[in-house]
């Protein structure tokens, strides 16, 4: 139990005890029970991005990586219907899910301001993941719209993470918005979490204590360091020649790019160290110097084999066509669609107890290498 309130006390996930403790049960106990209604519901909200992320198939536009496939689909423009989405905030809001619009760019979404009003309106909290470059001009909005918590993307000093997205001023537009946003909120009395994200990359991995300096002054709750998901050639052969049937995958995230052989693992570990006590920040986790080489230059092996996935027990992605996955850096296999079907009717449906039995018996499989939720 303690294990699974560490894997997700992350932004979104509820894990106060009891809350944990009813959705994991049926995990654990004899029989096919029904899980208790889902912790957060991640929603891919719309199918288009602003940024050319280079560690990222969708800003790399590389179509058949898994990660593409699951947030542009089938490359046409999708957005989920805001009567679609307040429906489904009818359906779930006696039970407080935390509504999490994470990808892929909500800033582009047009009605998101009110959605995450009706999200306010009805008692439930929201959050919004982005790239930030249109912020200063609807931080306004969204802090009138109640927002609970911003999450920011931000890879390094201004010269690494501009070239990183793909835009030269991409690091000057967050900033503002993040300032923007804060100052908004303070002047309605409110005061909403402010996440900064910054992923650990070989192009960023030397710069960062130049990014903490450089966004210090910033008024965040916290600087959360995550490290590069992917999934490397080898990885998807091995996934697919045990489950391609069910749960095939491909290499995603891993480009001319991406090389997480040439991260340098001293130089890394050593800008860890400078800056894990500093304030404010976290790494999603605090890997040993043993564990980073493994993580970055022995990409087909875990770097802790311990462990079960209990994803499906708390939480559901709800993709851009209203299709629902397990995760976006999952396998693309459906469990539902919001358009014809309910929550309730998905969350405990028979695509999602096929789902929960395997992955019980499986415990993880090799695509689950480098998911973030696996540490």
């Amino acid at each position: 139990m303690k294990k699974a309130v560490q894997a997700f006390h992350r932004p979104g996930i509820d894990t106060s005890p009891w809350r944990m403790v009813r959705n994991v049960a049926p995990y654990y106990l004899p029989g096919e029970l029904k899980v208790s209604s889902p912790l957060t519901i991640y929603w891919s909200i719309n199918s288009v991005c602003n940024l050319r992320c280079k560690m990222c198939d969708v800003g790399m536009f590389n179509e058949e990586g898994m990660f593409f496939k699951n947030l542009r689909i089938d490359r046409k423009l999708h957005e989920v219907d805001i009567e679609v989405f307040k429906r489904v905030v009818d359906e779930v809001k006696d039970d407080k899910p935390f509504m999490a619009l994470n990808s892929t760019e909500p800033l582009m979404y047009k009605p998101l301001a009110e959605a995450i009003a009706y999200c306010t309106e009805n008692g439930l909290k929201t959050g919004v993941t982005t790239g930030a470059y249109t912020l200063p001009r609807q931080a306004q909005a969204l802090a009138e719209a109640g927002l609970s918590r911003l999450s920011v993307s931000m890879d390094g000093p201004p010269d690494i993470h501009n070239h990183i997205r793909g835009r030269k001023d991409s690091f000057e537009q967050a900033y503002a918005g993040v300032e923007a946003f804060a100052a908004a909120s303070r002047k309605l009395g409110r005061r909403p979490e402010i996440y900064l994200n910054c992923t650990i990359t070989n192009m960023n991995h030397h710069r960062l204590v130049d990014f903490y300096k450089a966004i210090e002054p910033l008024p965040v709750n916290t600087i959360n360091f995550t490290y590069m998901w992917f999934i490397d050639p080898e990885t998807a052969a091995e996934q697919n020649a045990l489950y391609g049937d069910r749960y095939a995958v491909s290499p995603s995230c891993y480009s001319e790019w991406i090389d997480p052989h040439a991260v340098d693992i001293d130089l890394l570990y050593d800008q860890i160290q400078q800056l894990k006590d500093k304030p404010k920040v976290h790494f999603s986790p605090l890997f040993t110097r043993e564990e980073l080489e493994r993580y970055f230059h022995s990409p087909n092996e875990f770097v802790n084999p311990a462990g079960r996935c209990l994803a499906s027990w708390f939480f559901l992605q709800v993709l851009a066509d209203g299709g629902v996955i397990v995760y976006t850096r999952c396998h693309s296999k459906p469990v539902g669609n919001i358009n014809d079907q309910s929550i309730a009717e998905i969350w405990n449906g028979d695509e999602m107890k096929g789902w929960r039995r395997f992955i019980q018996n499986a415990g993880k499989m090799p695509m689950c290498k480098r998911c973030d939720l696996a540490y």
